[in-house]
């Protein structure tokens, strides 16, 4: 609305600022939020540490609403150029993308996410990083590492000093449930929102879906992720007791478990003192790559990648409009299921995704076409191969949920074995960092900061059902 009316501010400041005088008292988009974060915030400040680049970024917010935030502002710091923004677009849907440029007052309109989704604006500029058009918060549930939060306040020392930020409105006026807000109120609506618009679009046409490959790649593939840690401090897991991991390093609990309603895993942890003999062992640290470098992990141990909300969003949306059926996603998902990000063997079933697909009253053929055509053709493929994995599943036919939940019971004993051996953890770290190499080439990862270091050689590795971990 500022752009339109010829009014182009300099820095994020600004634009709050102009937002409060073009708006009447009590307008919805006078009332947001300020968040910080950054993969530094919780290092120190020392004299050691001072050079360290933290990464410290405001977001801020505007426009509170069951849909989520109606304006969104990245910024390093209130006071300076170098902004991104993401407005909603009220008239055609999806979020409008804007940056400022240099250090003049001109902005550019970097797309809609819409064009997210198809070639030439597909996988450029700002959809590098949002690669389906959505508000990216990498680290999006508790404990929110990175963030600053009720589980870990990101203190004044660490904030610039020249210019000075401790005494800010930014920063004294943060939402003191800080990224909890974020996560309820702004990251996962939005998320929700744009995903609705997006299918409601994509049916738009009679209920046709031309291209169902670009919603399947989201279930099967995996071309976002999210971050997530332990619940436990690094330095909590030296005074002994147990390290929680995340469910869902494991499987994809979110989609098998809540959205599908399959077996649900238990609590995974490890004791304190295999941890801490990982750490030695692997020569666990992290560094900024300029020099930088501290023993040990991240603020919250165990820092890894998971399957990415708006992915969940998709699958959710897939199977509410009659596109995806229970039958289809849950065979889709155990394809392989012991890894539930970056698995190439469940990516391979994209080649089997029909070229169209049309729902009718919020039924669809397409689940039953695709599922035919993978177990057609299992047969051609070798013994082991994911078409002959999938086949197997898609035959049990409608009433899966016991056979199903037997196998994932079966492998969340093995986990829990492997977990209690100190092989077996140091096993589960080299796997986690394969795929934290993988986030590390992706767009999403600015930082060195992002995950800790190890000495573990780089390479592929995989989880297999019995939770062993292979090369390759």
């Amino acid at each position: 609305m500022l752009l339109l009316r010829g009014v182009f501010p300099r820095t994020a400041g600004e634009v709050l600022d102009e937002l409060d005088r073009a708006t009447p008292a009590g307008d919805p988009l006078r009332q947001g939020f300020f968040f910080l974060v950054g993969e530094g915030s919780q290092i120190p400040m020392s004299e050691a540490t001072a050079s360290v680049d933290r990464r410290l970024r405001f977001l801020a917010t505007r426009g509170a609403g069951p849909d989520g935030a109606e304006i969104l502002i990245s910024a390093f710091h209130p006071d300076e150029g170098d902004v991104e923004l993401m407005a909603w677009d009220q008239r055609g849907g999806g979020f409008n993308y804007f940056q400022t440029v240099g250090a003049t007052s001109a902005w550019v309109f970097a797309g809609n996410s819409r064009h997210a989704l198809r070639a030439p604006t597909q996988g450029k500029g700002p959809f590098e990083s949002h690669l389906s058009g959505n508000f990216v918060m990498k680290e999006l549930r508790f404990p929110w590492l990175h963030w600053h939060s009720q589980a870990a306040n990101v203190l004044p020392s660490v904030l610039p000093r020249d210019p000075p930020l401790a005494d800010h409105p930014w920063v004294t006026g943060r939402d003191p449930r800080g990224a909890l807000t974020c996560e309820v109120a702004v990251a996962k609506p939005g998320i929700l929102r744009w995903t609705r618009t997006r299918f409601q679009q994509l049916l738009a046409d009679g209920g046709v879906v031309a291209d169902p490959a670009r919603i399947l790649v989201q279930v099967l593939g995996t071309p976002s992720v999210n971050v997530i840690s332990s619940q436990t401090e690094g330095r909590a897991a030296a005074a002994g007791g147990l390290v929680d991991l995340p469910q869902t390093f494991f499987v994809d609990s979110e989609g098998l478990t809540e959205v599908l309603g399959l077996q649900e895993p238990p609590p995974f942890a490890v004791s304190g003192e295999v941890y801490l003999a990982n750490l030695a062992s692997f020569r666990v640290r992290l560094t900024d790559g300029r020099g930088f470098e501290r023993p040990g992990d991240t603020h919250f141990a165990f820092a890894v990648p998971e399957r990415a909300f708006e992915d969940r969003a998709v699958l959710e949306e897939a199977l509410a409009t009659g596109l995806l059926t229970r039958r289809l996603a849950a065979c889709l998902l155990m394809t392989d299921f012991p890894n539930p990000v970056f698995s190439a063997r469940r990516e391979a079933l994209l080649a089997h995704v029909p070229a169209r697909a049309v729902v009718t009253d919020g039924a669809s053929s397409f689940s039953q076409e695709m599922g035919d055509a993978v177990a057609a053709a299992a047969a051609g493929t070798s013994a082991g191969s994911p078409e002959r994995e999938f086949a197997a599943r898609w035959a049990v036919g409608e009433n899966f949920q016991a056979s199903f939940d037997a196998e994932l019971q079966d492998y969340y004993r093995a986990v829990t074995a492997q977990l209690t051996t100190q092989d077996g953890y140091d096993d589960v770290v080299r796997l986690a960092e394969s795929r934290r190499e993988r986030v590390r080439a992706m767009p999403i990862s600015e930082t060195p900061l992002l995950f800790p270091r190890t000495d573990v050689p780089p390479g592929d590795r995989t989880m297999r059902a019995d939770a062993t971990v292979v090369e390759g």
